[in-house]
């Protein structure tokens, strides 16, 4: 006992007595920081525990993603023009020759200008209506359909499957269509209140209060009034949106009318889309190419496409394979050496570009390569080369394909 109180009393042995002030300081600052990472720490616990708050994440991912696609094909001039790479309409011809739908996209040509602005509004629509949490099933299931239809249309042929996007955006939108909006979102907001009118409907009829049964339903007719209203609200909020973003697309990109050709072009111009449609299958004949010999008649058998002074060594130009209907290109590898291929890309349909400074062809959509010479694929996603068309040179220089 003696030993310990001495211990206790010896101030060599005792700690000295911290700074008072310095104390103060250093408690404010940790307990300020603890604090602000402990208020952001509870957020976003409450966010994520909140019912349906770990949805949050999917859903400004799906809503911005659908969003930028609508109003991006919007901005896209060339979206709506047959003539261009890479349009709705050339996407369309080349799904109908890939797709497992085949002629039930038929119908789709004959009207691909309202078809391409429906789908545009719609993926905006569904994006909106998915950031904003506002009919969140409905929205939800619009994407789901949505990207089913591209899944079956442009990505089916995509190899392996994942390297397709689309199968990944259906079943991205599975919990959506599941769960709905969740926390965070107008479709919570307006469940509230619907929640409390039904409540008070509940009151009142136990009461057996007529005026308070009518006020009950005055409330919830009200409610449903504000969902409706607000997604209302927000459908012309996008109208306007999209349209301004088209007005403003069209502008940068010129007002001028877009060029088509269906015959034999000048060197190195790209490729042109045909007005006529088809839905046969492309054939896969061998390349075939070479000057007509002396012994071969002048004018091989055929249809003539045009004279072989367009297209230049080393380059290419466009025209239409009389028997499919659909675009072309013809190159000349070497001084009368001619090799004719489809010109749609058996990925996805889009029209390819030929590249003559690389000496390949281009696919403007989804970045497929093919050989300039062969057709053959360098790069996909394509699993297949391009599509070869016999074609011969005539002694009176003028080019035939099979017809």
């Amino acid at each position: 006992m003696a030993e310990s109180r001495a211990r206790s009393t010896d101030p060599a042995r005792s700690p000295s007595p911290p700074d008072s002030s310095t104390e103060r300081v250093a408690g404010k600052v940790d307990g300020a920081d603890s604090q602000s990472e402990d208020s952001i720490v509870s957020c976003v616990r409450g966010i994520v525990s909140a019912p349906g708050g770990s949805l949050l994440v999917l859903r400004a991912f799906l809503g911005v993603t659908f969003c930028f696609a609508g109003l991006q094909k919007l901005a896209n001039r060339g979206f709506f023009s047959a003539s261009t790479p890479g349009s709705f309409q050339q996407q369309l011809r080349g799904s109908i020759l890939t797709s497992p739908l085949h002629h039930l996209l038929n119908p789709a040509l004959h009207a691909s200008t309202p078809v391409a602005l429906l789908i545009s509004f719609g993926e905006l629509a569904v994006g909106l209506g998915t950031l904003v949490g506002l009919f969140g099933r409905v929205a939800a299931t619009g994407g789901m359909l949505l990207s089913l239809s591209f899944f079956l249309t442009v990505s089916f042929n995509d190899n392996p499957y994942y390297f397709g996007p689309d199968i990944v955006f259906f079943f991205a939108w599975t919990p959506l269509v599941l769960a709905g909006s969740g926390a965070w979102s107008l479709d919570a907001f307006f469940a509230h209140r619907a929640e409390r009118a039904h409540q008070a409907a509940l009151i009142a009829k136990s009461k057996g209060g007529a005026a308070g049964r009518r006020r009950a339903a005055e409330l919830e007719r009200r409610t449903f009034l504000q969902k409706a209203s607000a997604a209302g609200v927000v459908g012309i909020a996008g109208l306007a949106v999209g349209g301004i973003v088209a007005a403003f697309g069209r502008i940068a990109s010129g007002s001028g009318p877009l060029s088509s050709s269906n015959h034999v072009g000048s060197a190195g111009a790209p490729p042109s889309r045909s007005t006529t449609t088809s839905s046969q299958p492309q054939s896969a004949s061998t390349t075939t190419s070479s000057p007509t010999p002396t012994s071969s008649p002048s004018v091989p058998k055929g249809v003539r496409i045009g004279s072989a002074s367009q297209v230049p060594v080393g380059g290419a130009a466009s025209f239409t394979d009389p028997k499919q209907g659909e675009p072309a290109l013809v190159v000349q590898i070497r001084q009368g050496v001619f090799r004719a291929f489809s010109a749609v890309c058996p990925h996805a349909g889009c029209q390819v570009q030929f590249e003559s400074q690389n000496d390949l062809f281009v696919c403007p959509c989804h970045g497929s390569i093919f050989n300039g010479s062969t057709g053959a694929v360098q790069q996909g996603p394509a699993a297949t080369g391009l599509s070869t068309i016999p074609i011969a040179l005539g002694s009176n220089g003028q080019l035939y394909v099979d017809g």
